[in-house]
């Protein structure tokens, strides 16, 4: 793959579809899709958990410095294989609703790995000390 990269921002169609999906799932608390886009307009792409830029994961994945079958492959961005492309839309309280006070952006290393295990406090304590963190959590066994 060529060196050439150019930053694609995530198209309001993209948007459109995530916002479906969520709202047929009854897991969305924005007022309407236009809240929601304006709120994701508004937000610094970057991550709320590492600050890894979204143009900056996007170059890592696109030109296969990193691998998964979730990645795009060869840069072609196809049905399942779009992940780490753009930043996901993470809840700190993964057990609550998408909203406006639940939402940050997650690059796709963090979202992976904090899934619904952490909320946001917990997972940024995590981080700090990985195998800390769950020495603790056995003491407390």
């Amino acid at each position: 793959m060529s060196s050439n990269f150019s930053y694609r921002p995530k198209s309001k169609k993209q948007m459109e579809a995530w916002h479906k999906a969520k709202v047929k799932e009854k897991k969305f608390d924005f007022k309407d899709f236009n809240d929601f886009y304006n709120w994701y307009n508004d937000q610094e792409k970057k991550c709320h958990y590492c600050d890894l830029k979204e143009d900056e994961s996007q170059k890592l994945v696109m030109l296969e410095k990193l691998k998964s079958d979730r990645f795009p492959e060869k840069g072609i961005i196809k049905r399942g294989r779009a992940r780490g492309v753009w930043l996901e839309i993470d809840r700190k309280k993964p057990k609550e609703n998408y909203s406006r006070t639940n939402c940050v952006l997650s690059c796709y290393f963090c979202n992976n790995d904090k899934s619904d295990i952490f909320d946001e406090i917990s997972y940024k304590k995590f981080m700090k000390n990985r195998y800390g963190y769950l020495k603790k959590l056995i003491k407390e066994i």
